[in-house]
């Protein structure tokens, strides 16, 4: 197994529940955006084992205040790219 940063996987979950009720676009741009920010404002969790992974996805999820920092990390970022949506607007025919 690769060295995996498990927070990409946290954050992408979150990520897609959270915008659901948003009207931020939903593009791939947007959302990789949205990945990214969110991204920049949490630690890091990597692991290099099945095992590790695991464990390091309960214990991230259990943690109060590592479910607040997410949250507010995540509806932060939906809200940026919401307001400031970097792609090109559609073309109108």
């Amino acid at each position: 197994m690769a060295i995996l940063n498990i927070m990409e996987e946290i954050v992408n979950n979150r990520i897609l529940e959270m915008i659901k009720d948003s009207d931020c676009c939903k593009c791939e741009k947007c959302l990789d955006d949205i990945r990214a920010l969110a991204l920049n404002k949490l630690p890091s969790k990597y692991v290099s084992t099945n095992k590790g992974e695991l464990f390091s996805k309960l214990a991230a999820l259990k943690e109060h205040q590592g479910a607040i920092d997410l949250n507010i990390a995540v509806a932060s970022a939906i809200e940026s790219v919401a307001a400031h949506p970097r792609h090109d607007p559609p073309v109108k025919k």
